[in-house]
């Protein structure tokens, strides 16, 4: 779901009318929401349907058959979060400027050009049998209730004097899309990546290089040349995007992992997941258990989506983290002087296509046109530039290349997820699987985005599976952008399926996945990534490894350590610390005796956290400029540098450690580094927390506000917003909370979205909790009613048997046929 960045104003709302919206937020309360108990007919059904809704506002639903089954699904979807569904569809079709104006105008753009809508038109056409029954089954539902009630709409609905469109199959294929973009980075690290080059040249920006390991150099691709502005105009909308969408840039991660019956309290594996994403209000996931035709499944969903995304079903269980692989490439096009719409590839005119997209704004009398070029590579991105009308940056920086002018090329992309695929096939066929081979069968029909995978089955195996397209490249490893002309750089396939990597009841009694490298050396396949640092994985394994035989209790506790271990790092680093003030000594006697312990009430983590970020700046001080580039427009702008920077901490403090100096500017050394690190960091603390050490506090730098899209109108936010919350963790620790310090429009908290336990050899024994509540109406007790145990880091039962269901049982809605 968006998370946007004064919406209320793009929505028309000017400071004069917050008396009205006070009033709609004091009758929001009193709204009535959607019946949950009693007798509702649905069209269509063909047999009656229940809907037992337990006390934590999940429901459970049971069906004769899986048409019935999806159905009331979407029915129950639409009770719960029309609103974020409406919202979502809006996103994917590039149809925001609609509601918001002016201001979404850009984002709207952005969508339209990578073409979300257009790819998933043409999915809906790959679709298997079942999965496209499914997906009308569903849309039939969420119509339905769309259809009864037009007149008891949410009340985001009314503030906006917005109404829904009936539902389309192709509305639940786009929000797949999304999803694929809320987790790629690929390319704008690529664009960043070549800013860099420009900026130091190839050798210094491949000894700054996060992951650049020996034996891997960053080469340039044959040909080609980079200046500062490529792709600065594509970056700027992406900037733009990202505010409604989400960014590769904002610390998003997850942590999953498995243990065999050998390490489990009950003999069985015992599977835990907790994906990491943009917290919000209401929460990008709904909890749901499904039983009917031959599905049986429990977990959380995605609204505006048919079956369950992470969960278990009778006979196995899964959780996912994003693979963070490079599966989007830059081409850079050149074009035709004479001709705009034909390009150059070895050594013909090739005819782009060109799509004809029409934007409606809010407030315009006639709509945006945007004229979308697309090559054999995807879309051309570099002519998205900013709505002032000024021009998009030539590729070249304006040098003549081979002797072709600048301004002829533009940068296309191209990206697994921009190509019909099966993932939703897939998930479906997840849904039902009964052990490993059918899992496998299942995953090798995914396609975007790239996830690893990690499994349990009722037999007692357990193991890891990566799934997703990963493209196979004629020449380099596309971390840079590559000249489209030649051929030379063409994807020539797909790793095969069959050939990705897994494993299946791994000698170590576990597996861990949490964001880090997938595989060595001695891979066969080339697998470019841009993994995030090792620091929760390798504190998860400590912890597995430090319990003999666990259960739910060993692996709660886990999700909820806050041990930092960069920070124990650091901290090792205190005794060359300057401290010629008491007040430096006493920073760097907390920071030198810290127990890593990164909690709300930690004074060192406070200290940590400051000069972390200090000594990343001065580290990286001479591409300062390239790494604190402002993506966006106005409102909408967002810093890119952020991922960049955390990928090179763990590369840093060992360099430190090892006083290692030969990667620094001529004059440089850690030590200067660490004493202006610590130099700004007092200063800082000084400045937000006070004099006195003793009283500084993490948790007075680190809070999580749990924002809704319309909360930047102050009487919205008091209606919608929950928080500010004093919070610990942080990017690097088992229990996530990224809060990056700066941004360029509205804050975000990166953090996990979702928890779940699952106990194979039990399934009533598993256990979950979202950070909100099931229901997206501010007027329900379910919309907020998790956010202290979420905080407290306790959980809610995930009933399974017909028994505890029943027991767990607060409302009954029997759905019945017209």
């Amino acid at each position: 779901m968006p998370s946007v960045r004064k919406i209320g104003a793009a929505a028309g709302l000017a400071l004069a009318g917050l008396a009205s919206l006070a009033g709609l937020a004091a009758t929001a309360v009193r709204r009535p929401l959607p019946r949950v108990s009693g007798r509702l007919k649905l069209p269509g059904l063909a047999e009656p349907v229940q809907v037992l809704r337990d006390r934590w506002g999940v429901p459970h639903i049971y069906a004769a058959s899986a048409r019935d089954l999806f159905m009331a699904q979407g029915y129950v979807h639409a009770q719960d979060r029309l609103w974020q569904m409406e919202l979502q569809r809006r996103t994917g079709h590039g149809r925001l400027a609609e509601l918001f104006g002016e201001i979404a105008l850009d984002t709207d753009r952005f969508v339209r050009v990578m073409g979300f809508a257009r790819v998933a038109r043409r999915e809906i056409g790959t679709l298997g049998d079942e999965a496209r029954q499914q997906v009308e089954a569903y849309v039939a539902g969420v119509n339905a209730y769309i259809e009864q009630n037009r007149k008891r709409l949410p009340i985001e609905f009314t503030i906006l004097r917005a109404r829904p469109e009936l539902w389309q199959p192709i509305d639940v294929v786009v929000w797949g899309k999304m999803m694929a973009q809320n987790l790629a980075r690929g390319w704008i690290t690529e664009a960043l990546r070549a800013q860099l080059v420009a900026a130091v040249g190839p050798e210094r920006a491949a000894a700054l290089e996060p992951e650049y390991l020996a034996g891997h150099p960053l080469t340039l691709p044959r040909g080609m040349r980079y200046s500062r502005d490529l792709a600065a105009g594509a970056l700027r909308v992406a900037g733009a995007t990202s505010r409604f969408i989400g960014s590769g840039e904002l610390g998003q991660g997850s942590n999953a992992w498995v243990v065999g019956g050998a390490r489990s309290a009950s003999g069985k594996p015992l599977l835990a997941n907790d994906p990491h994403l943009m917290l919000q209000m209401p929460s990008v996931w709904y909890e749901n258990h499904l039983s009917g035709g031959d599905y049986h499944v429990t977990g959380v969903s995605l609204p505006g989506t048919p079956g369950v995304v992470i969960g278990h079903n009778e006979r196995i269980a899964w959780g996912i983290t994003n693979g963070e692989n490079d599966v989007q490439d830059l081409f850079v096009e050149r074009f035709d002087p004479a001709d705009p719409a034909r390009y150059q590839f070895r050594g013909e005119w090739l005819a782009a296509e060109i799509v004809r997209e029409e934007i409606v704004v809010k407030g315009r009398a006639a709509p945006h046109v945007e004229e979308v070029r697309i090559t054999r590579h995807g879309p051309i991105i570099s002519a998205l530039m900013p709505a002032d009308g000024s021009q998009p940056p030539s590729a070249s920086g304006g040098a003549p290349a081979d002797g072709q002018p600048a301004a002829n090329e533009q940068l296309a992309l191209r990206w697994t997820a921009l190509e019909p695929g099966q993932t939703l096939d897939a998930a479906l066929m997840l849904n039902r699987a009964r052990d490993w081979a059918e899992f496998r069968a299942a995953l090798a029909r995914w396609t975007s985005p790239t996830l690893n995978f990690v499994y349990a089955d009722v037999a007692g195996h357990f193991g890891y599976a990566f799934a997703g397209h990963m493209p196979l490249r004629a020449q380099g490893d596309g971390r840079l952008p590559s000249p489209g002309w030649t051929g030379e750089h063409e994807w020539t396939g797909l790793i095969p399926a069959d050939e990705l990597p897994r494993a299946l009841d791994p000698a170590e009694g576990f597996v861990v996945t949490a964001n880090n490298r997938i595989i060595g050396d001695d891979y066969p396949y080339p697998m470019p990534s841009e993994y995030l640092p090792g620091y929760r994985a390798a504190r998860i394994t400590q912890l597995i490894e430090q319990t003999e035989r666990h259960d739910a209790r060993s692996f709660g506790r886990i999700q909820g350590d806050q041990r930092s271990l960069p920070g124990l790092e650091l901290a090792a680093l205190a005794g060359r610390l300057p401290a010629e003030t008491p007040l430096a000594r006493a920073a760097r006697d907390a920071l030198a005796g810290w127990d890593g312990e990164l909690t709300a009430d930690s004074l060192a983590g406070a200290i940590y956290a400051r000069l972390r970020e200090h000594l990343l700046a001065q580290s990286y001080a001479e591409v300062a400029g390239p790494l604190a580039r402002t993506a966006g427009l106005g409102a909408f702008a967002g810093l890119l540098g952020e991922t960049y920077l955390w990928r090179a901490l763990p590369l840093l403090l060992a360099r430190l450690a090892a006083r290692d100096d030969a990667w620094l500017p001529a004059g440089r050394s850690g030590d200067d580094l660490l004493s202006d690190a610590w130099d700004a960091t007092l200063a800082d603390l000084r400045a937000e927390l006070g004099e006195q050490v003793s009283e500084w506090r993490y948790g007075r730098l680190h809070t999580l506000t749990l924002r809704h899209p319309l909360s930047a109108v102050p009487a919205l936010a008091r209606l919608f917003n929950r928080g500010p919350f004093a919070i610990g963790g942080d990017a690097d620790t088992v229990r996530m909370g990224f809060a990056p310090r700066h941004y360029a429009a509205q804050p975000s908290y990166t953090a996990p979205s979702y928890r779940q336990i699952c106990d194979v050899g039990h399934w009533d024994a598993s256990q979950s909790i979202l950070p909100s509540g099931q229901s997206g109406q501010p007027g329900s007790r379910h919309y907020a009613d998790l956010v202290q145990p979420y905080l407290k880091m306790q959980y809610h039962p995930m009933p399974w048997s017909r028994t505890r269901v029943e027991d767990a049982t607060v409302a009954r809605l029997m759905l019945v046929p017209e």
